[in-house]
């Protein structure tokens, strides 16, 4: 009775002993899944962000036309960020099916395992009914060899079923034990290869980027600005250059003869009079119109009618003066 007492002891503690373990494998395994899950979400993003990124960079190479080792070295860092986001999706892939994926199976497993133990503490249970409906018939009826018989052999069917039963939980937390420690090694150590994969090749990358970007010249690309600065002020010269020589090339002589009182304004040596004012304006008037015809029909219409209307409005102010 005492050895049977202290193996129903020893097997109580193991059941015990063989759910805690699943229980503590449930929620670390739970925990590890939800935070995988997260960080592979969070990597997408990363992805995605890296993608915009390499778009908006290769958008401003192709509409940067005036520094040419700018735009080139902008182009080679836009592939680089595309290279990169390649091999980031590849490293959620991986993160996804080799790593959520395997921890998420063991909440089946582990509902398995339970069960297990469930069924042990069910046969541990009925073992014990037994022993109390033997203890009882031998208090009640102590000559009843009959139903002590019955009972006894109850109690040994029950002994049996919880022998058999732990023994197939020791063989049930053996290989799962087993399998949680191969596969918490192997999903480990995807993930750290998978890592090592990806940072390996973003070395590599950026190295190659941070050396095409020590390609731009900032000397050869400012004065490639300031020389296509300079284009509007030359073409601004040019117009100037053209003004002042037009101007030039009108004769001295010609100025002068506007200036000069016709003859037929001058006072007559006979009479001694003046002609009229109003005579004298018209006659004004229509020099000065015949002047502007003769200069329509050169080819800088515009410097002559700004130079016309100077002219106009000096001998209006010259023929009031003398009136």
């Amino acid at each position: 009775m005492r050895a049977n007492r202290a193996s129903n002891v020893v097997c109580e503690q193991q059941a015990k002993f063989v759910q805690e373990r699943i229980v503590s494998v449930e929620k670390h395994f739970s925990e590890m899944c939800t935070i995988f899950g997260s960080l592979a979400r969070k990597s997408a993003g990363l992805r995605d962000k890296n993608d915009e990124l390499s778009k908006a960079v290769k958008s401003y190479a192709d509409n940067e036309n005036v520094n040419h080792t700018l735009k080139a070295a902008l182009c080679e860092f836009s592939a680089v960020l595309g290279s990169v986001g390649d091999y980031r999706d590849t490293q959620v892939k991986r993160v996804e099916s080799k790593v959520v994926n395997e921890l998420s199976q063991y909440d089946g497993i582990c509902k398995h395992s339970r069960e297990e133990v469930k069924a042990t503490f069910s046969a541990r249970e009925k073992e014990l009914v037994r022993k109390r409906q033997l203890d009882r018939i031998r208090e009640r009826n102590p000559r009843n060899r009959q139903m002590i018989t019955l009972a006894e052999t109850e109690l040994l069917k029950a002994s049996a079923d919880v022998s058999r039963t732990m023994k197939g939980l020791e063989e049930q937390m053996n290989i799962f034990e087993k399998k949680k420690l191969e596969d918490i090694k192997s999903i480990l150590q995807d993930y750290a290869l998978t890592e090592l994969s990806f940072h390996a090749k973003a070395i590599e990358l950026f190295t190659k980027a941070f050396q095409d970007l020590q390609n731009i010249s900032v000397e050869d690309d400012l004065e490639e600005f300031r020389d296509v600065l300079r284009v509007p002020d030359s073409i601004s010269r040019l117009d100037t250059v053209k003004r002042t020589s037009f101007r030039s090339s009108t004769p001295l002589g010609s100025l002068a003869n506007l200036f000069t009182t016709p003859p037929r304004f001058r006072r007559s040596s006979d009479s001694g009079l003046a002609r009229s004012p109003q005579k004298e304006r018209n006659a004004k008037s229509q020099s000065m119109d015949s002047l502007k015809k003769t200069f329509n029909e050169s080819s800088e219409s515009v410097e002559v009618e700004d130079f016309i209307n100077e002219v106009s409005s000096y001998s209006s102010d010259e023929g009031y003066n003398r009136k």
